[in-house]
């Protein structure tokens, strides 16, 4: 569906993001943001990372399946346990 819109009314509110998708070249989405900026939803706290708590962590490693994840990824799982 085409809608006549100002993108600088979209870009300037904190609710809405654009994006592209390789599915639909050509076409701009609008979607509403999943939540406010600089919170977070209480099903993600648990995965919250504290300031320098995987600094430095690069790269990937083997996940449990055998795949590769990145390492930021791994300690998170092994900080939190999740």
């Amino acid at each position: 569906m085409k809608v006549a819109f100002s993108l600088a009314s979209v870009m300037g509110d904190p609710r809405l993001s654009i994006s592209t998708s390789p599915f639909a070249p050509g076409q701009t989405i609008i979607k509403r943001a999943s939540f406010p900026k600089g919170q977070v939803p209480a099903h993600l706290k648990g995965y919250l990372i504290k300031k320098g708590e995987c600094s430095g962590r690069t790269g990937v490693v083997v996940g449990p399946r055998g795949n590769p994840i990145p390492s930021t990824a791994a300690c998170v799982k092994e900080k939190h346990g999740k």
